[in-house]
């Protein structure tokens, strides 16, 4: 649970670990970004871009296997380092991955002197394939999106401590501020 701190010209100040999580197309990486940019000292950590560090064995997540959550598995614990070096300088970071409630657990171990909070972006299954279409880098076989979107929406729940955030109709901004809100109470 996250606790709001001072408050500096709309930009929001806390010293925590926010882990944003949602299927493909649910916005993750837009959303960290835009967060992180209203948070006054902010740190945005992309779990990707610690799976794509690996050039000749890379193992796709399309085709999952052991191989697979190994590379996920060692992603992960290199983007928590990186999250609490980063924390630990004063920074709140936000880290974007595909959490399923099963690696919740691996990821509270990394963080074990930090506040960490789990927000779900759950927008319609259809409207995370549209935007996932529209993609300009890369898209993911809609298959895994529904896959996803299943097991997201039914382990991450707010029984099991989770923010869960509708973003199906909300710009970035609406988006940005409901985080923000739902932070602040928590």
């Amino acid at each position: 649970m996250l606790s709001a701190g001072r408050k500096y010209d709309s930009i929001y100040y806390f010293m925590n670990i926010l882990i944003i999580t949602g299927t493909p197309g649910s916005g993750k990486s837009t959303i960290a970004e835009a967060l992180s940019k209203r948070l006054e000292k902010s740190s945005y950590v992309q779990v990707d871009f610690f799976r794509k560090m690996i050039k000749a064995g890379y193992a796709s997540p399309h085709h999952w296997n052991d191989e697979v959550e190994r590379q996920y598995t060692l992603a992960r614990r290199n983007a928590a380092l990186t999250a609490v070096n980063i924390a630990k300088a004063g920074f709140t970071v936000i880290v974007d991955d595909i959490v399923r409630q099963k690696w919740v657990l691996e990821w509270r171990s990394y963080f074990k002197d930090c506040i960490v909070q789990f927000v779900l972006l759950n927008p319609r299954v259809e409207i995370a394939k549209f935007r996932n279409k529209m993609r300009k880098i890369w898209t993911v076989d809609e298959k895994i999106i529904d896959d996803l979107h299943g097991f997201l929406s039914e382990e991450n729940t707010q029984e099991k401590g989770w923010i869960i955030i509708d973003n199906t109709n909300q710009r970035v901004k609406e988006t940005v501020v409901e985080i923000l809100q739902k932070i602040k109470h928590e």
